[in-house]
């Protein structure tokens, strides 16, 4: 099977079995993208008041702290309101996405193999905790990852620092690709075979360099798939954002209750459909792996054929 096929087969088994895959992709996607629209959020005002930008240091953090307090003395009902949704929403990120992905590549073997996807799901928990180790491995190398320390250096120690430390940071996002690569296979290992995580990792590294220029392949198409439907959910969202954004400017000027409300009810709107558009990509790029594994995997075990030997018979000897 080659990679067209690969990914011929990865969207026809995505549209027909949507309806039972799309909540392991969807889910996952509603709270990843919540914290990371928290965590730019974040970082957007961490560089408005950095510390090294500032007039006097240390004076964005004090003004933040200052303003958090005041917020929370003001309404503090609203304040434990708010908690304990952030809460729910650490323990829905920590712990969903591993228990959803295992769930979803074991669902997806299980639908390649002309078999019924029941019990996906006891070992999408059974595998919880090695996937999360795997998570928490990756997520060193990660963008992410880089792109917090290099906002960290930027903002604290300012330009000078970060462009002596540069080539370390480039060199490290380096080792991060090539380590995110090599990794590739290490979940499916994982879920579908019951391996620990060292032993996927290292059996994961031994299939991407047994298979380089297929998985070359996929991994570029992929991003390609990937570039592009962002690109779509942009441009899909942005007429209607642009519209509700102005109706919202004028509700709120006029009614500000009417605005706040107009405001909330499209950014929760907004968040479904990017979580069930990335729900999507997510089960087709599961697939896609999916489905490439088991045929990397399958010609990587020499078939062992019988060799027929004969009728010998044994001679009695005196």
């Amino acid at each position: 099977m080659n990679v067209r096929d690969i990914v011929r087969k990865a969207w026809q088994v995505t549209q027909v079995h949507l309806k039972k895959l799309i909540w392991y992709g969807a889910v996952p996607a509603f709270f990843s993208t919540l914290v990371s629209s928290a965590y730019l959020a974040y970082q957007y005002n961490a560089f408005k008041n950095a510390a090294a930008l500032a007039s006097h240091e240390g004076m964005g953090l004090v003004r933040d702290i200052r303003i958090a307090w005041d917020i929370i003395s003001a309404h503090p009902k609203l304040t434990v309101v708010f908690v304990i949704l952030g809460i729910l929403v650490i323990f829905g990120y920590i712990l969903i996405p591993p228990i959803f992905r295992g769930t979803l590549i074991h669902a997806l073997m299980k639908i390649k193999n002309y078999e019924s996807i029941e019990g996906s799901m006891e070992v999408g928990v059974r595998r919880f905790f090695p996937m999360f180790e795997f998570a928490i491995v990756s997520g060193v190398f990660s963008i992410i990852t880089i792109f917090t320390e290099s906002s960290f250096i930027l903002r604290w120690w300012g330009e000078s620092v970060f462009f002596i430390l540069l080539p370390v940071l480039l060199f490290i996002t380096a080792i991060g690709l090539i380590a995110s690569f090599l990794f590739t296979y290490a979940e499916y290992f994982i879920v579908l075979q019951d391996h620990r995580l060292i032993k996927s990792i290292g059996e994961s590294v031994i299939l991407v360099i047994s298979n380089m220029r297929k998985t070359i392949l996929i991994f570029i198409l992929m991003l390609l798939i990937g570039a592009r439907i962002i690109l779509n959910v942009i441009l899909i969202l942005f007429i209607p954002m642009g519209v509700v954004l102005i109706t919202g400017y004028l509700a709120t000027t006029y009614l500000q209750t009417v605005g706040i409300v107009i405001l909330s009810i499209f950014a929760l709107a907004v968040l479904l459909l990017t979580s069930y558009l990335m729900g999507l990509f997510n089960v087709f790029a599961t697939a896609v792996w999916v489905f490439t594994y088991s045929v990397l995997v399958e010609k990587s075990q020499p078939e062992i054929k019988d060799v027929d030997l004969g009728e010998g018979k044994v001679e009695e000897t005196d």
